[in-house]
């Protein structure tokens, strides 16, 4: 019974690590020339430490959630830098009651913007490497529990 149960976890960390190199397959060229060039001048060091995690041969660096949150963090922050509000007349032939209103939009600046559209496969990468991680530790700390020898 115990290797069975093994057996599944076992067959569904593979799936969860898959999906990980997956994910992380392209992430630093898209890094380099999605990411990095639109960040503001003295940032970009969570790139270079993830691009370190990523160049790891034969194992996944269990710091890969950090690394990859830093460097959300940072696109985040440099697409708020980016984004400002303007207000925009509404036309007058919508109003009801008065004689002129403003609506409020946000625009992006082309780095804030660029920033934005780059955000989903890094994203897909932080939730990959989350469960996989996550999982692993799971079942670290399960046979611990069972095995306290």
């Amino acid at each position: 019974m115990s290797d069975a149960v093994s057996r599944t976890l076992f067959e569904q960390q593979v799936d969860l690590t898959s999906s990980l190199l997956q994910r992380m397959q392209g992430i630093e060229s898209h890094l380099l020339t999605g990411v990095r060039p639109h960040l503001p001048g003295g940032t970009g060091y969570a790139i270079d430490d993830l691009i370190v995690a990523l160049d790891a041969e034969e194992w996944i660096d269990p710091n890969l959630l950090f690394y990859v949150d830093a460097v959300l963090g940072e696109m985040r922050i440099a697409i708020t830098a980016g984004t400002s509000e303007e207000q925009v007349a509404i036309p007058c032939d919508q109003l009801i009651g008065c004689t002129e209103a403003f609506d409020t939009r946000k625009v992006l600046s082309p780095a804030a913007e660029a920033l934005q559209a780059a955000l989903p496969p890094l994203e897909g990468l932080y939730s990959a490497a989350r469960e996989a991680l996550h999982f692993a530790e799971a079942i670290r700390l399960s046979f611990q529990l069972l095995h306290p020898d």
